[in-house]
């Protein structure tokens, strides 16, 4: 997946949308991400900094050491 230009870069309100999205379906399941890594991992997938792919190995890693 191509990573964001300037001209398709989230405004901050789709990236605060994306993550609250994120949270809630979290909070739905039980759960609540309080790392400060993971919760940075999530926001550069919200910014389109990262793919999907890029943040679930990204996660993989910081989890499992």
């Amino acid at each position: 997946m191509a990573r964001a230009t300037a001209a398709t870069d989230p405004t901050e309100t789709q990236v605060a949308e994306r993550i609250a999205f994120a949270d809630a379906a979290l909070a739905a399941a039980g759960h609540e991400v309080t790392d400060p890594a993971l919760r940075g991992i999530l926001e550069q997938a919200a910014r389109h900094e990262l793919t999907g792919d890029e943040a679930v190995a990204a996660i993989r890693r910081h989890v499992q050491g």
